[in-house]
C-alpha cells in the first residue's frame, strides 16, 4: 500500500458524498468520524490479506472502488448505488472491535478479544450500523435492506461469515468486490518476486500458481 492512509480515508469520505439518501450519507460519515482512529490503525485480517497498519481502511476503500467499477461496467443494471456504496464502506466496520492496533512486533497479537470467534464481524458490523440508524426515522423494511448489506456480504455461513445468505443484488456486488480484493492483494509481493514460469504460493491458498512464460509479458508495463 503506497498511498497515505489519511488520503485513503479522505477518498472514502468522497465516496460517501456520492450517497444521495441523506440518512445513509450522514450515518456513514458519522461512523467514519467516530471510528477514524480504529480504521487507520488496524489490519484487515490476522494475516491472510491487508495485514498491516491501516490495512482495514485500505481494504474497505478498495472494495468500495471495486463495487462502483462493477456497477459502471454493468451500467444497465437497476441497482441502488446508495446501498452499494454504503454497504461497501461499512461492510467490515465490525472488525474495528476484533483487532488490536497493528504494530511491527513479533509478539503482536491481532485479536482484541473473543468477539471475532463468538460473534463474528458481520454481526458486530450490523450492530454498529443499526445503532447509528436508530437515531433517525427510517422505514423499517428499508433499514433491514441497509443492514443486509453488512450481514450478508460474506455470502457463506461460517465462523466469520454471513448471518443470512444474500437476497439482494447490491450485496452480491459487494461480495464479489470484497473477494477480488481479498484474493489479489496478497499476491502482489509473491508475483513480483517469482520468476517467469515458476510456481508461487499466495498466503493460505489451497494450491500454488504459475507465473506466465509469455515472452511479451512485461511485468512493469501493462500498456
Amino acid at each position: 500500500m503506497n498511498e497515505d492512509i489519511n488520503e485513503v480515508y479522505n477518498k472514502c469520505i468522497e465516496y460517501s458524498n456520492k450517497i444521495k439518501n441523506p440518512i445513509l450519507r450522514e450515518t456513514v460519515q458519522k461512523i467514519y468520524q467516530d471510528y477514524k482512529d480504529k480504521l487507520i490503525n488496524k489490519p484487515a485480517t490476522t494475516g491472510s490479506h491487508h495485514y498491516y497498519k491501516g490495512g482495514l481502511l485500505y481494504h474497505i476503500y478498495s472494495v468500495t472502488r471495486n463495487a462502483i467499477e462493477i456497477c459502471n461496467l454493468y451500467h444497465n443494471l437497476e441497482v441502488d448505488m446508495d446501498l452499494v456504496i454504503f454497504g461497501a464502506l461499512t461492510h467490515d466496520i465490525g472488525k474495528t472491535n476484533d483487532y488490536n492496533d497493528f504494530i511491527e512486533d513479533e509478539n503482536y497479537n491481532p485479536h482484541s478479544g473473543n468477539g471475532f470467534a463468538l460473534l463474528g464481524h458481520s454481526y458486530e458490523g450490523t450492530h454498529i450500523v443499526e445503532t447509528y440508524l436508530a437515531k433517525y426515522e427510517i422505514d423499517e423494511q428499508f433499514k433491514n435492506q441497509v443492514i443486509h448489506m453488512i450481514g450478508s456480504h460474506m455470502n457463506e455461513y461460517s465462523e466469520w461469515g454471513a448471518l443470512v445468505l444474500p437476497k439482494m443484488l447490491e450485496v452480491i456486488i459487494i461480495n464479489f468486490a470484497d473477494n477480488i480484493d481479498a484474493h489479489i492483494e496478497p499476491a502482489h509481493n509473491k508475483i513480483s518476486s517469482a520468476k517467469k514460469g515458476t510456481l508461487y504460493k499466495v498466503g493460505n491458498a489451497p494450491r500454488s500458481y504459475y507465473k506466465s512464460l509469455n515472452p511479451n509479458y512485461n511485468t512493469n508495463n501493462l500498456d
